[in-house]
């Protein structure tokens, strides 16, 4: 009777998180389309390269309509374990792996399986018990978008079997509730609603050629709802915009703008981040 209803619970649970998924995959579809990558450390009772929690993530995110980089194009273009390290180590390393496939975010976490040391009285079956954390990772910016984790157990008279089917059943829910977090943090620039746009500009030189730039934003784009300088370092000031439109009309506004002394050239534009070049006049 506790199992069942602990599976009614679970399906309903599900059923919610998918219907807020549907009434924000509207606003995602409306962006820029972003591409995952997946990458789970999984562990089913000490064995290593099985890859249960990544196949039902990659086959979720596949059900609403979004890209998922190939695994088996990553397998064969890096080492697995090495990979996992990348991706296991932080934010950075992991979000520079996924732009190396062209993910615009990373999923990357652990799955591990136990199983009880002794069978279940007067019968042959063991109770297995699985544990996933993920964690999703913007490429452009190295954002942390939302992280979680699920606990599930199940009870089977295989080792393998039931260790996998713990790890399912802990994974399918966690990426259906992570996913409207996700959704709400990566934001939709096209939607209407203000998104904070990273511009990193490289070779400036001089304290007036920052704030230069600074008024440009402030006042020579429409749009702007904020401006913040980050920092000012050998030769690159990253500002944090605050902006109504997508991040490549700010490119196009940006290429627009016309300060006199120099002239703003944009290198790359991500859905959350410029690379801008300042050009001095005559150069």
């Amino acid at each position: 009777m506790i199992m069942h209803n602990l599976s009614r619970l679970v399906a309903a649970f599900c059923i919610a998180a998918v219907a807020t998924l549907a009434l924000t995959g509207t606003a995602w579809a409306r962006a820029q389309a972003p591409r995952f990558m997946v990458m789970i450390d999984e562990k089913n009772l000490g064995t290593h390269n099985v890859a249960e929690a990544e196949k039902v993530v990659s086959e979720f995110l596949m059900s609403k309509g979004l890209q998922v980089v190939d695994a088996e194009m990553v397998r064969t273009n890096i080492d697995r374990d090495k990979a996992l390290q990348a991706m296991n180590s932080g934010p950075r390393s992991a979000a520079a792996l996924g732009l190396q496939f062209g993910a615009d975010v990373v999923i990357v976490g652990k799955a591990v399986a136990k199983g009880s040391a002794e069978q279940i009285k007067d019968t042959s079956f063991r109770s297995y018990q699985a544990t996933v954390s993920l964690k999703a990772i913007r490429t452009d910016t190295a954002e942390v978008l939302a992280t979680d984790s699920r606990d599930a157990v199940k009870i089977h008279v295989d080792d393998v079997a039931g260790g996998t089917l713990a790890i399912r059943e802990a994974t399918a829910p966690l990426i259906a509730s992570l996913m409207p977090k996700l959704l709400g943090r990566l934001g939709s620039g096209s939607s209407g609603e203000p998104q904070r746009i990273q511009i990193v500009i490289g070779d400036v030189h001089q304290v007036w050629q920052v704030a230069a730039v600074k008024q440009i934003l402030r006042e020579r784009i429409k749009g702007t709802k904020d401006v913040v300088q980050r920092s000012f370092v050998s030769g690159v000031a990253i500002f944090d915009i605050v902006w109504t439109f997508d991040s490549q009309a700010l490119a196009e506004e940006l290429t627009l703008a016309n300060p006199g002394h120099f002239r703003l050239k944009v290198l790359g534009v991500t859905p959350n981040k410029l690379d801008v070049k300042l050009v001095e006049t005559g150069s």
